[in-house]
């Protein structure tokens, strides 16, 4: 069985703006500048495309944002003059279907994104072996990514055929700090603490949620479930791995505790049911919740930057893990690397994809995407501008994300075909008399049909 890459991530630094399913949806312009630390690149000489026809990469991705790329293009093509780069940003769920058939059908492509799960494997025959390539183009570069990165990747495909830009975790929970010092309550560290903070809102400010999630989203409870699980052990990598079945007690647990979050009144099924992805995120945006429960992608809401050129109706806005809900339990989340980047075997122009891959991994391009908290980038020597950071809330936020993705419970290296179904058996349990030990033998049941692997 294939086991899971340690973690020791010497990694990471900003975040986020996502992308809606899996890692990845950003809705618009971070409005951050470039790092001023000093880009992987800086004493290579531009690269430019030999002959005198200028070469066009078509590249495809679901992540960042067109809006946030932008920039990063046009810094791109002003130091490679001879080369031009057609951008194309789907939605997660589009992604994952055009873009292997784009492949499959040998659609003239040059770089395309890699989701991690199960793509991979789906695709690794029509993407390139990037090793030789990178030598090429830049020797030294396994000295400028995270090592463990690298493993991961490789893990993913029967040898380097992507490069991650990023890591990313899931779930951890936002808070509006406006609504919270109005309460006259801290940031929730206990269960106890968070079921405060939901009873006198819900006494006090009974217009106002006390948690936004995107329950209509299955994936969503799914990563949510995973998420308490990972409170208690590493069981998504026994399952993902080592083939742990999931109608045992610490799953069966884990969806107990999922629904004792519901019983006990601090996420109303009423509300968050009947919200996707984008509701849910609106109303913590425009203020209407005092918390958020999404992935680290979603960290650019730190940045007082972005909630104004976005129109984020909140001053201050925080993060913590989402509290350990039993006893014994200790907050933390999944994260894996995300954000992979290729080159399809039919690419036409196979040099100039590597120059732009080169920009995007270790060069100033990945610290301009960076720098907006667009992702936790996995180029080593990465600091964010401290200026980012204007309030203690965000700086104790940013804090608590690094190190929850450099010490994570688990893989959150997803099955995600089976998520949905496993997310659908959630909601039923939140909607009917469902049990969460029938919960649990209903999602195994579901996973020994076969229909949805853990290669």
């Amino acid at each position: 069985m294939k086991k899971p890459v340690n973690k020791a991530y010497s990694l990471l630094s900003v975040l986020l703006v996502f992308a809606m399913t899996l890692a990845a949806c950003g809705t618009s312009n971070g409005d951050g500048e470039p790092n001023a630390s000093t880009p992987a690149e800086s004493d290579k000489p531009s690269a430019t495309v030999s002959g005198e026809e200028s070469v066009t990469l078509k590249f495809w991705t679901w992540h960042p944002s067109a809006d946030l790329y932008k920039p990063v293009i046009e810094k791109f093509e002003e130091t490679n003059p001879g080369i031009k780069v057609e951008l194309t940003v789907m939605e997660s769920k589009d992604f994952q279907t055009k873009m292997p058939m784009a492949l499959s059908t040998q659609e003239d492509l040059d770089v395309v994104g890699v989701q991690t799960g199960a793509m991979p494997k789906q695709i690794q025959a029509d993407l390139l072996p990037l090793e030789e390539l990178l030598s090429e183009a830049r020797p030294d570069w396994q000295s400028v990514i995270n090592e463990n990165s690298v493993a991961q990747a490789k893990s993913q495909a029967d040898s380097l055929k992507f490069l991650p830009m990023a890591s990313v975790g899931s779930m951890v929970m936002y808070y509006n700090k406006d609504i919270l010092n109005e309460l006259g309550l801290p940031a929730p560290q206990t269960y106890a603490e968070l079921k405060d903070v939901s009873d006198k809102l819900r006494e006090t400010k009974s217009d106002k949620l006390s948690v936004a999630v995107g329950g209509k989203d299955a994936w969503i409870l799914d990563e949510l479930v995973w998420t308490i699980a990972g409170q208690q052990s590493d069981l998504f990598n026994q399952w993902r791995y080592n083939g742990k079945k999931l109608d045992g007690p610490e799953f069966t647990q884990a969806v107990a505790s999922f629904q004792k979050i519901f019983v006990d009144g601090i996420i109303s099924k009423d509300d968050v049911l009947d919200m996707d992805y984008t509701s849910s995120r609106t109303a913590f945006t425009s203020g209407q919740a005092a918390f958020f429960i999404q992935g680290t992608w979603e960290a650019n809401l730190l940045l007082e930057s972005f909630r104004k050129s976005n129109q984020v109706d909140v001053g201050d806005v925080g993060v913590l893990p989402i509290p350990a809900i039993e006893a014994n339990g200790k907050p933390s989340i999944r994260s894996f690397i995300d954000l992979g980047i290729g080159i399809p075997a039919h690419s036409k122009h196979p040099k100039e994809a590597m120059q732009l891959i080169d920009f995007l991994v270790f060069g100033e391009g990945n610290d301009m995407l960076a720098s907006t908290f667009a992702f936790s980038t996995n180029k080593t020597g990465f600091a964010p501008d401290a200026s980012l950071l204007t309030t203690p809330t965000a700086q104790q936020s940013y804090k608590t994300l690094t190190d929850l993705l450099s010490f994570p419970t688990a893989d959150r290296n997803n099955n995600s075909p089976f998520s949905d179904v496993a997310g659908q058996q959630l909601q039923k349990l939140l909607i009917s008399s469902q049990t969460p030990e029938e919960t649990a033998k209903a999602i195994e049941k579901e996973f020994q049909t076969g229909k949805y692997p853990n290669e």
